[in-house]
């Protein structure tokens, strides 16, 4: 019985075991920009407003993956601009997380990882024609968060997503728990 025992502990990763807590739900909102890729002919440079939730596994204080959602709207921009080309974005995003400490409670976190991402926008030199275009792109990020001793955290996070028609830069402001 005994080498059973052992067996199983050492099949279970010291990774899993290290960290206090493991799993993370966050939500938040921000602001960014959108820039139109060097090469593509639509104008999709606008200012957006965007929310944001996400789920992390820590595999130990350090490392750890994060699934997340993004909606970004641009109405701000629609309300300033006439011709305003794109009309939302939504992305799904799956990133590798290295959380530096700082302090105890403070980290420095930085994030690559993947998005899924489908753009809606109305060509204006084509009869203003509705697309829908989808695809994969890629993903950094830079943040700071705060974990507080009861289980909830504060951050703040910057974000790169490249896509096919523009590149996003973003913002946000999360609060979390972590159990």
């Amino acid at each position: 019985m005994k080498t059973v025992i052992t067996a199983l502990c050492l099949l279970i990763s010291p990774l899993t075991l290290a960290a206090d807590y493991q799993h993370a739900l966050s939500a938040g909102i921000g602001w960014g920009v959108t820039e139109a890729s060097s090469d593509k002919d639509i104008d999709t440079d606008d200012v957006q407003t965007h929310y944001d939730i996400a789920y992390r596994y820590q595999f130990n204080p350090e490392w750890g993956v994060e699934l997340g959602y993004m909606e970004q709207d641009v109405f701000l921009t629609d309300i300033i601009t006439i011709n305003n080309q794109l009309k939302d974005v939504y992305s799904f995003r799956v990133a590798a997380l290295y959380a530096l400490p700082l302090s105890q409670r403070n980290r420095l976190v930085f994030k690559l990882g993947a998005n899924q991402y489908n753009l809606k926008f109305i060509d204006t030199n084509n009869d203003d024609q509705r697309h829908k275009k989808d695809g994969v792109g890629l993903l950094a990020g830079l943040g700071w968060r705060f974990e507080f001793s009861s289980g909830l955290e504060m951050s703040v996070n910057y974000a790169f997503q490249t896509m096919d028609l523009l590149d996003t830069h973003t913002t946000t402001i999360n609060l979390g728990y972590r159990f």
